[in-house]
């Protein structure tokens, strides 16, 4: 578990308007979180883990491939969701107006460390 606390750690010392990162099983049960924002990450990881479910069912049927990562901006928050195994994801929140290159490429350095860990 340190080795997922550090990682997440990392993401928001190397990120500007990081809210909430949350490490969850396609399941919608925390792994690992950090929530500096008061975000209701419960919540949150519950909904949109079923969002993103709704996603890779719809491209089954469709033949698009695997989801690796969907991104959702409101006017409150920039939302990502980032595959790491078949079974784990990642989930940010950020403020608005937040970097998203920036962003994917932390997302894309944690999901390499995590891999390994939750193989």
């Amino acid at each position: 578990m340190i080795v997922f606390r550090e990682v997440l750690e990392g993401i928001q010392r190397n990120l500007d308007g990081v809210l909430a990162l949350t490490l969850i099983g396609f399941d919608g049960i925390p792994i690992e979180s950090i929530n500096r924002g008061g975000i209701a990450l419960d919540a949150v990881s519950a909904e949109f883990t079923a969002f993103l479910k709704s996603i890779q069912l719809s491209n089954t049927e469709i033949d698009t491939g695997n989801v690796q990562h969907v991104s959702v901006i409101t006017d409150r928050y920039v939302i990502y969701l980032s595959v790491v195994t078949s079974e784990y994801l990642i989930l940010m929140v950020m403020s608005p107006g937040s970097i998203h290159g920036k962003a994917r490429f932390e997302l894309m350095k944690a999901k390499h460390a995590l891999r390994d860990e939750l193989i």
